[in-house]
């Protein structure tokens, strides 16, 4: 029996998510599609567009049979840790097959340089020090030290959708879970401004949204995705930069230069540079820009940022290897999709039930995005379990 595993943020979710899903389903014909969603709080450190619980019913619709919603420690990481701990709870709920999207969608070569990275030779090692010394970021930095060993590395992991499938071959190694991988070809820009109804981004679509061009970004969503982005809209309970912002600079001006030198990911004097910056900076996106250097990228601040924001601080990622349950957000009834949760060392709890044992952080997260989006301090506690019919 297979079972398939997704990992997504259907942020919306438009029809380039659609063709990934089906293609996916196709290729492995599996008894059941599971779906890890991030929740209130993406990879990249941004509040999510819409509610977890819109997304997972776009996705109930759309082909899956249950959506679950990861925990904020490993959605707001960079992409290695964000990868471990989707694919851990996939494999433990019983996925036999992990099927992601790839701009270069030869297994062979990603296999060749996920291996590379989790058992760099020294002479690799030693360059990337030298690069990270020189002020290269991270990524860049690895990219050029990967490509001195894999020629074709440099330019492979120049894209985001190939860094992220590096990334899940790189956790099926780590873990040992026997999951299969299956490459689903990406098309279109993962950073395109413009809206292609075909193969948009989720960006573009959410853009078009915010600038009233809501005929463009219609066109990219199938009718259940429009509907649920529609709902949002009406009801007033789309995120509100300007909440965010005035969260986020109280947050971080609170803080004092040791508990900013807690934060994650945060190297000496960066913290001393985040303090300074929120000082001066009106909105989060000057203080990201104020911070973004050709050493930090722009989405390595925004994850700083949601940390300040959360109370995340380095013991809570160092001393939380992997995750050991998750939100629950929809199911169909469906057998074969619950039978193999039952020896699962993740426990999937309901929205009631999660409320009492959920991590500080998650109720931080789930707070300031109810705060942010105008929903109630009740969501999701009182959010019923979406049915998928």
């Amino acid at each position: 029996m297979s079972v398939l595993g997704i990992v997504a943020e259907y942020d919306p979710f438009h029809n380039g998510h659609l063709h990934h899903l089906q293609s996916a389903i196709a290729a492995v014909s599996p008894s059941s599609v599971l779906v890890a969603l991030s929740g209130p709080f993406k990879q990249r450190g941004d509040p999510s567009f819409l509610s977890p619980f819109s997304r997972a019913e776009c996705a109930l619709k759309a082909g899956a049979d249950a959506v679950l919603s990861l925990p904020v420690l490993w959605t707001v990481r960079d992409a290695e840790h964000y990868a471990l701990g989707a694919v851990s709870v996939l494999s433990s709920l019983g996925a036999t097959h992990l099927a992601f999207g790839a701009e270069t969608p030869d297994l062979p070569l990603l296999q060749k340089i996920a291996d590379l990275l989790e058992d760099p030779p020294g002479s690799m090692r030693n360059l990337l020090h030298r690069l990270l010394s020189e002020g290269n970021g991270y990524p860049s930095a690895l990219s050029m030290a990967a490509g001195n060993c894999i020629p074709e590395a440099a330019s492979v992991l120049f894209h985001p959708n190939n860094i992220l499938a590096v990334c899940y071959l790189r956790a099926f190694r780590r873990l040992k879970n026997g999951m299969t991988p299956v490459i689903i070809p990406r098309t279109g820009s993962y950073h395109a401004e413009e809206a292609d109804p075909v193969s948009p981004s989720a960006s573009s679509v959410r853009n078009s949204i915010l600038r009233g061009d809501w005929n463009t970004a219609l066109r990219c969503l199938p009718y259940y995705s429009c509907n649920e982005v529609r709902s949002a809209a009406l009801s007033g309970c789309l995120p509100s930069s300007e909440r965010l912002d005035s969260l986020l600079l109280e947050k971080i001006r609170s803080l004092s230069p040791s508990q900013a030198s807690l934060l994650p990911d945060c190297p000496e004097g960066l913290d001393t540079a985040l303090l300074k910056a929120a000082g001066k900076a009106r909105s989060r996106n000057e203080l990201i820009s104020m911070l973004t250097t050709r050493r930090y990228s722009s989405a390595r601040i925004s994850r700083l940022c949601t940390y300040a924001l959360l109370g995340i601080t380095k013991s809570h990622t160092e001393d939380n290897a992997l995750p050991s349950s998750a939100l629950l957000l929809g199911v169909k009834r469906n057998p074969s999709v619950t039978g193999p949760w039952k020896n699962s060392s993740v426990r999937l709890l309901s929205a009631s039930s999660w409320k009492e044992t959920a991590s500080p952080q998650d109720l931080a997260a789930w707070r300031v995005w109810n705060i942010v989006c105008g929903f109630p301090s009740s969501m999701p506690f009182t959010q019923k379990l979406v049915s998928g019919k």
